[in-house]
């Protein structure tokens, strides 16, 4: 039985990917990106390319290396900030600040039942504007995702997000089958938690590991796949899909589930889509576990 569950799970993410892959945008229209360093040398795309994957290194074989990354993303998304300060938009803080309030106060259940440590539960929403504002820049550079909020306005960026949450459904109820978020959650009695509580990953983590860290691997990668940008598109969605798996716990567990089966879609969604397609995707991949954990307490 258990092996049914897993090729049934498998056979939709991958059928999900290659409907997300044919129906969206031709890889062809990508702009070109000059490299950041040694412009003149044919090698200077290559050395930020290098810098991915040895990152990629330390998350995969490092105990310490998801933190590192964590770190690193910091002093990066800062960077773009003020490299990039005079294209600052105040729409565009604007909407970072009210979404790192909502997936703030959103948490608080969490945080108050022992799930999330005081550490996550501020660093995440509390980043979450930068991550926004700086992912905004590095897509009009790059043109690899879009924002429907800032551009379509609150009307289409809601319809892509239910969007999202329809395309996800399947993956969501495969969650839930695959066990509960956590070992004790007798503190979820509220009908609004289920609700509630995935809007805390659904915008923090959405705008961590898919807006800004997508955004960031595909502008560093991009010069180095000149000629081929879809494989520069593939290989910034198979470097953070896994990462966004191993960040959860360096397992072989979450490299194949929360990595390959969880992280690959959801990062394949933004890339084809837009970042409400991606909010709503993880939005509902965790919402059925927490319905159920409200039926169980």
């Amino acid at each position: 039985m258990d092996t049914v569950f897993h090729l049934l799970h498998a056979g939709y993410a991958v059928a999900l990917i290659w409907y997300l892959v044919r129906t969206g945008p031709s890889t062809r229209s990508l702009p070109e990106i000059e490299p950041i360093l040694l412009r003149r040398s044919r090698f200077g795309a290559w050395i930020p390319a290098a810098g991915v994957g040895l990152m990629f290194a330390l998350v995969v074989f490092s105990d310490d290396g998801a933190d590192l990354f964590m770190l690193l993303m910091l002093p990066a998304s800062l960077w773009i900030l003020i490299a990039w300060r005079r294209e600052l938009r105040l729409q565009w803080i604007l909407q970072g600040f009210v979404l790192g309030l909502v997936a703030l106060v959103a948490g608080i259940p969490a945080r108050n039942g022992g799930l999330l440590s005081g550490t996550i539960f501020y660093l995440l929403p509390g980043f979450v504007p930068i991550m926004y504002v700086a992912g905004a820049l590095l897509l009009d550079r790059t043109h690899f995702s879009s924002i429907q909020l800032r551009s379509e306005g609150l009307r289409k960026a809601l319809r892509s997000f239910l969007w999202g949450c329809l395309l996800f459904v399947p993956l969501g109820l495969f969650n839930v089958a695959d066990g509960p978020v956590a070992e004790d959650l007798t503190w979820v009695t509220e009908w609004w938690m289920p609700l509630s509580l995935p809007w805390f990953s659904g915008i923090a983590e959405e705008a961590w590991f898919r807006l800004f860290l997508m955004g960031i691997c595909f502008f560093l990668l991009r010069p180095a796949f000149r000629t081929r940008p879809a494989l520069a598109v593939v290989v910034t969605v198979a470097i953070c899909g896994i990462t966004f798996g191993l960040l959860h716990g360096r397992t072989l567990e979450r490299f194949l589930t929360t990595g390959l089966l969880y992280g690959v879609p959801m990062a394949t969604v933004f890339a084809r889509r837009d970042f409400e397609h991606a909010v709503g995707a993880h939005y509902m991949v965790n919402m059925p576990s927490w319905v159920a954990a409200f039926l169980g307490a």
